[in-house]
């Protein structure tokens, strides 16, 4: 057989593989559009385009500060329960929210990993100007982000504490395939602007998980190029922290790699680390975890810190 034939078989080949995934991408595309669109309808937003349940907010006065930090697909309203407690205490508390996050799919597509990064730090330095000491408490994506922050000195903090950080995804609803290799696929046969939909509820064990309306389930393809490029990057640092950490797990998580974020724990060297696993909750810890508990572990952590109320 000649080469020019057996070349031409396999660009039959390959084209052949190729059409099905993009034929299931394009229709996936028009339908996933459509969802939005009806969902959007759904949902309330403010003058700037931002879902109104989740505008950045604050709560509470005292010397010292806490900045939360939300994760994917969600916003400042998953601290709604820890916040204001936190507060109630004798801390400056100020939930932030990342750049696109419940914002129009228009506005989404045009992020980068900068405004994430640059949003939280900037919300901390302002933090700094008017408070002694300024902690900060982080959700899924918003934990890989500070984290990668923090071992890179960029973030100005006096304490980390972090709630089941996204340094991978987990596989445990990953049909077939794991979510890297998923991931791979979809990086080859979609198109960045595409919209997908997250058909999973709120991962939580105690309480009834969120309706639609209240979290941000669609979002382009290029944003979770973002998120990949960010635990990667953050998997490519030395685990050296200069300030106190304070890592708390699910008792079950099938959001993020609860094992990777374990294992991460266990390399760090930092200068005070303590380790809590909440049994009964899921992936939402900040609505899962009893908030009067966490509230009086984190203040008696935060005091060992030097971070009083």
């Amino acid at each position: 057989m000649k080469a020019s034939t057996i070349i031409r078989k396999r660009k039959k080949a390959i084209a052949g593989g190729l059409a099905l995934p993009l034929l299931m991408g394009f229709t996936s595309c028009a339908v996933f559009k459509c969802r939005y669109e009806s969902w959007n309808q759904k949902v309330v937003r403010g003058p700037d385009g931002v879902i109104q349940a989740a505008q950045a907010r604050s709560w509470g006065s005292g010397d010292h500060a806490l900045l939360l930090v939300h994760g994917f697909g969600d916003g400042p309203h998953v601290w709604k329960k820890l916040g204001p407690e936190l507060a109630e205490r004798g801390y400056r508390v100020r939930a932030m929210r990342l750049p696109g996050w419940n914002e129009p799919i228009e506005v989404k597509r045009d992020i980068k990993l900068a405004d994430w990064e640059h949003a939280i730090i900037d919300e901390a330095q302002r933090l700094k100007q008017e408070h002694d000491k300024v902690a900060v408490l982080a959700h899924s994506l918003g934990g890989c982000i500070s984290t990668k922050l923090v071992q890179s000195g960029d973030l100005p903090a006096d304490a980390l504490v972090l709630y089941a950080p996204m340094f991978g995804v987990s596989s445990e609803r990953s049909p077939l395939l794991d979510t890297r290799t998923w991931y791979r696929i979809g990086d080859l046969v979609l198109p960045d602007d595409m919209i997908l939909e997250s058909l999973f509820p709120d991962h939580a064990r105690v309480t009834e998980p969120r309706p639609r309306t209240e979290r941000d389930p669609f979002v382009p393809v290029g944003m979770y190029h973002l998120l990949y490029t960010e635990m990667d990057r953050r998997d490519a640092q030395v685990p050296i922290i200069r300030i106190p950490v304070r890592l708390v797990l699910p008792g079950e998580d099938r959001v993020v790699d609860s094992p990777k974020a374990r294992a991460w724990f266990h390399n760090l060297t930092a200068p005070t680390k303590t380790l809590y696993t909440d049994d009964p909750s899921g992936h939402v810890l900040p609505l899962d975890i009893d908030k009067l508990a966490e509230a009086d572990r984190l203040v008696i952590w935060l005091t060992e810190q030097g971070i009083t109320p």
